[in-house]
């Protein structure tokens, strides 16, 4: 008899729980393909046991208490429902908690600018460097009371996931100020400055243009709300942008 399950799967990231979200991570962490990482989430997610193989491409599968057959095509068929799970969250999400750590705002609401800063700078780095601490440097900052020696690797996919869709958000709310970083920052004599030296650059500019070049108002450039502090940047940028077009 082959199989005709009423299936309740998520239909989107915004859908998973914390257990479905590191059951994700902890699959993506062993380089599977992403179509068996599917497969593995489908059976986790919507309780299909796979008992056996029972000839060619035929499986006996089980859900709840009913026994079936399924064929391969059927399995590629039923796992397009998790196809959101191929691209980044539109949105932020995240895991939660990390044992007793809870994760600030998904969104960053709330969260201080200097938070942002310090984040995006560890996220850069990685993406330019590749060193797993500054991962680690990341999810401490999402997790504030977390211990490094509890961040495994698919937690630390969790923190690349959160910060990557956050920026991705930010790109969609903030479009005059967020754009992508130049794949080379190399000057007319072909020299590359060190990751760490741009990155410091672009936050001093950042902070710069908050104050005014106004020393004292740092502090309070660096405590206010990220929301807040991007929403001015991004309407500077496009004043500058504006004055740009203006002036050609």
């Amino acid at each position: 008899m082959e199989a005709f399950f009423d299936l309740s799967l998520p239909k989107s990231w915004a859908d998973l729980s914390d257990p479905q979200l590191l059951f994700f991570f902890r699959q993506l962490a062993t380089d599977k393909p992403m179509a068996e990482i599917q497969t593995l989430c489908l059976c986790q997610w919507a309780n299909v046991l796979v008992r056996c193989r029972l000839y060619g491409s035929v499986y006996l599968v089980q859900h709840d208490k009913q026994q079936a057959t399924l064929t391969l095509h059927q399995f590629v068929c039923a796992i397009t429902a998790l196809d959101f799970l191929k691209s980044f969250p539109p949105y932020p999400i995240r895991i939660r908690t990390i044992g007793k750590a809870r994760a600030i705002e998904a969104d960053f609401q709330g969260v201080p600018f200097s938070t942002f800063i310090s984040a995006d700078n560890y996220y850069q780095g990685f993406l330019h460097t590749k060193n797993d601490a500054l991962l680690k440097d990341l999810a401490t900052l999402l997790y504030p009371k977390v211990k490094k020696s509890q961040l495994t690797t698919p937690l630390l996919l969790n923190a690349f996931y959160w910060f990557s869709s956050l920026k991705h958000y930010f790109a969609r709310l903030f479009p005059h100020f967020l754009q992508p970083m130049s794949s080379s920052s190399e000057d007319l004599l072909g020299y590359v400055p060190p990751i760490g030296e741009v990155l410091r650059t672009a936050m001093n500019a950042q902070i710069r243009a908050l104050t005014g070049g106004d020393i004292t108002k740092e502090e309070a450039v660096l405590s206010m709300d990220t929301w807040r502090a991007l929403t001015e940047l991004d309407a500077k940028a496009k004043e500058v942008e504006d004055i740009k077009r203006q002036t050609k």
